[in-house]
């Protein structure tokens, strides 16, 4: 029954439409391992996450996400696809551990061959880790701010603009080589001298030196807000709360030498070190970007455009999408029951909102940021998972990035779909399921 299973398996395998030829032949040659495989080990069958399976499933999926295997990187990708083929068929393919190995191999190659694919378009990935690395180190800062500035006598709203706000700047300045470089102690500085100017001051002297100073903290504030481009609208918000601050701060009685000093002392302990650096980061972990926060408005609008930022106001969400015709309704979970035990594994989504959580280096996604449906290939993925980087085209790639809010949305819309409705192996065995059902009722009628 086993060998009956499998060899049914394999004629949906190599007639699978969404196979290229070129890929089929190389699967042919693995009908004799997966055999041994299902013989041995009857959890084949029903076990999604089997080595043997896994291997089978990844490279059938990764093959689709290429149009062309007569030129790189499609026939890159196949010729190294037919050497671990050549070793597995030739070797030990009793043992699992083998097609584990194998399948670390081929993630490895995708990995390597989707970045070299990104440094051709100006290093797009590079770009999106360090806006990323910097939204890290600006969390890192702002809480730190939060908790320093705690017990600073000041207004709340210039207590919140120094954690939330004026921290972003203040770590863009120190992580901007080409920059000036007194930029962020100047910075620094200016948080500092905000924090005084609105203390209440005593005699002509003290106004006077605050009047004399306020234009170049405005001037200073300005570069800082232009640098993190931050909104017209908040700058108003912003300035509208400090003037009448600065007014009130002019009138009644001043510091004494005493509190100006234990003031100024405590300032200087909470803006006069540097902000956090990468090495103070630690390792790994996904970035948690605030709901009012667009990551993607760290770009500048020379990077966005180089990066194919797709920007969110753009797509017109309320209108539908049209019917994929190319598409294929999503499988429930297909598993051949040898012991009739069904798995208890579901199958990985295809489309709405969970597919986020399942996207594959590598992979094909079938993506409608506006009228059409077009074929794109992930081809990076940054570390806190705030980006996302697809290609499209193949002789001339072009980026497509998203931000994790904007791919969610996307994947919650409809507008983002797996390639395929379900993995190989998956599909094969709803179509041996259905040839045998039909194979049934057709003995039956005949008796």
């Amino acid at each position: 029954m086993v060998i009956d299973v499998v060899g049914s398996l394999f004629d949906q395998i190599l007639s699978d439409p969404k196979v290229p030829p070129q890929m089929a032949r190389l699967l042919a040659r693995l009908q004799l391992p997966v055999l041994r495989a299902a013989l041995g080990d009857r959890s084949f069958f029903s076990t999604r996450r089997h080595p043997v399976r896994r291997f089978i499933n990844r490279i059938a999926s990764l093959a689709c996400a290429f149009d062309d295997f007569a030129e790189d990187p499609g026939r890159e990708f196949l010729a190294q696809v037919r050497e671990l083929v050549q070793e597995v068929a030739l070797g030990d393919f009793d043992r699992m551990d083998v097609y584990a190995s194998k399948l670390d191999a081929l993630e490895a190659f995708i990995s390597e061959q989707t970045a070299k694919a990104l440094q051709a378009q100006g290093n797009a990935a590079a770009v999106v880790e360090r806006k990323e690395t910097d939204l890290r180190l600006q969390q890192r800062y702002m809480q730190q701010l939060q908790t320093s500035l705690a017990g600073v006598p000041m207004p709340e709203f210039l207590r919140s603009f120094l954690a939330q706000v004026w921290s972003q700047a203040i770590v863009l300045a120190s992580r901007d080589a080409s920059g000036d470089a007194q930029r962020e102690t100047r910075l620094r500085q200016a948080a500092r001298d905000l924090v005084i100017s609105v203390q209440p001051k005593g005699g002509t002297a003290q106004r006077q030196a605050f009047l004399s100073q306020l234009p170049s903290l405005m001037r200073t504030l300005n570069e800082g807000m232009d640098l993190i481009r931050w909104p017209e609208d908040a700058r108003k918000g912003f300035f509208g709360e400090l003037l009448p601050a600065h007014a009130d701060s002019l009138k009644g009685q001043g510091l004494s030498p005493l509190d100006y000093n234990l003031l100024a002392k405590q300032l200087e302990g909470v803006f006069g070190c540097a902000p956090p650096s990468e090495q103070d980061l630690p390792a790994g972990g996904q970035v948690s970007v605030p709901a009012e926060l667009d990551i993607g408005e760290r770009l500048s609008p020379d990077e966005a455009k180089r990066l194919g930022l797709v920007d969110e106001s753009r797509v017109d969400w309320s209108g539908q999408v049209d019917i994929d015709l190319s598409a294929e309704a999503p499988l429930q979970a297909v598993d051949v029951s040898i012991d009739g035990l069904p798995s208890a594994e579901a199958p990985e989504p295809s489309e709405g909102e969970l597919l986020i959580e399942h996207l594959q280096l590598g992979f094909a996604y079938q993506m409608n940021t506006g009228e059409a449906w077009r074929k794109v290939r992930l081809a990076h993925i940054s570390a806190g998972r705030s980006f996302f980087i697809f290609t499209q085209g193949s002789k001339h790639q072009e980026t497509v990035t998203m931000t994790a809010r904007m791919l969610r949305k996307m994947c919650e819309s409809g507008r983002l779909k797996a390639f395929e409705n379900a993995y190989l192996l998956e599909r094969a065995t709803a179509r041996t399921r259905k040839q045998l059902a039909e194979l049934s009722k057709g003995l039956e009628s005949q008796h």
